[in-house]
């Protein structure tokens, strides 16, 4: 995929994103979340493959019933991780100021859906 095309999704998946995860649904995040594993999982990259891996851990939780926030709050905040370490490689080179956007987003989503799920 082109890095054009890359931005664009990039783009595309942050602006679904920052009224937050909640807002955004279930329904709505899945086909996204499926759409970015596929784009990865066959990159031949490794650490595009650990975010595919990643991005289907956070699949698996958020298709099956009663889903554990707390759970998908630290999935998102590995994700965020594992992204912004991505974006400060070389194949995040024209794209990395992007991924590092989403990076932060994904993961203060999760430590804000942890926190808010584990106050008592």
């Amino acid at each position: 995929m082109a890095a054009k095309d890359i931005g664009g999704a990039l783009d595309l998946t942050v602006a679904s994103l920052k009224e937050g995860v909640l807002r955004l649904g279930v329904e709505a995040a899945l086909p996204e979340i499926s759409a970015w594993q596929e784009k990865l999982a066959g990159s031949g990259d490794p650490n595009l493959e650990a975010v595919a891996r990643t991005l289907g851990e956070l699949e698996t939780q958020l298709a099956s019933p009663g889903v554990d926030p707390v759970s998908v709050g630290a999935i998102l905040m590995s994700l965020g991780d594992q992204v912004e370490r991505v974006a400060g490689a070389e194949i995040g080179e024209e794209v990395g100021g992007k991924l590092s956007r989403l990076g932060a987003l994904l993961g203060s989503e999760g430590d804000a859906l942890t926190d808010t799920m584990t106050r008592v």
